[in-house]
């Protein structure tokens, strides 16, 4: 063993460095594929490939609809080794992300039913977490058991989202909104069209100024 590992040791050291980061990118990028439940995966528009920049998994027994220019991952970015984590757990459950978007890394999407859609063109941030679920009953006594009233999440197009924000069941985001970092939008938060989100609990602070289309 102790040889082995000298001649691995010799190996990483006689490779170029950009090399060898894009080598152990792609090799956790490929493992964390394998061992996903790629059967849940749809991709729209009749395509064929999945566009992972940095590690991702994909789990449940439900549906994940992606688009074909759907973007997880930025290499240059904290986390670039980190995986991202989307499941749709139950049968019922869907989760969809829509024409460009791009997620960056260490992004958490979880469905126990309702669903989840991310419109168009958005750009996710660091850290994101959004899910249509508690993941368990909030009563006392309860906590061991499901979640029995998941509620939908949407989010619309163009919107701007922070790193480390939380996105909780039942909110409704508006097209054009940017959300700032370290926001928490409550359940059934609700903003409309090109406003601008921020804190927690999240309020609507103000309006996107000069909206242009894209």
């Amino acid at each position: 063993m102790a040889l082995k590992l000298e001649r691995y040791k010799a190996l990483v050291s006689g490779t170029e460095a950009s090399v060898l980061e894009a080598a152990v990118r792609n090799l956790l990028i490929h493992y964390f594929f394998h061992v996903s439940d790629r059967q849940i995966l749809q991709v729209r528009a009749g395509g064929t490939t999945i566009n992972l920049l940095t590690p991702a998994v994909f789990k449940g027994a439900g549906r994940i609809i992606l688009s074909p220019t759907t973007v997880f991952g930025v290499p240059r970015s904290p986390g670039s080794y980190s995986c991202s984590y989307i499941e749709a757990r139950t049968p019922t459950a869907r989760i969809e992300i829509g024409d460009g978007t791009v997620l960056n890394n260490r992004a958490t999407l979880l469905s126990e039913g309702a669903g989840i859609r991310i419109g168009d063109r958005c750009l996710i941030g660091a850290d994101f977490e959004v899910m249509d679920t508690n993941a368990h009953e909030l009563a006392l006594g309860r906590r061991h058991e499901a979640d029995t009233q998941p509620l939908p999440v949407e989010i619309g197009d163009d919107v701007f989202i922070g790193s480390k924000v939380v996105i909780l069941k039942g909110c409704r985001i508006g097209k054009g909104c940017v959300i700032a970092a370290g926001s928490v939008l409550p359940p059934k938060f609700a903003a409309p069209e090109m406003s601008i989100i921020a804190g927690n609990p999240a309020k609507v602070i103000g309006q996107v100024p000069g909206a242009a289309s894209p």
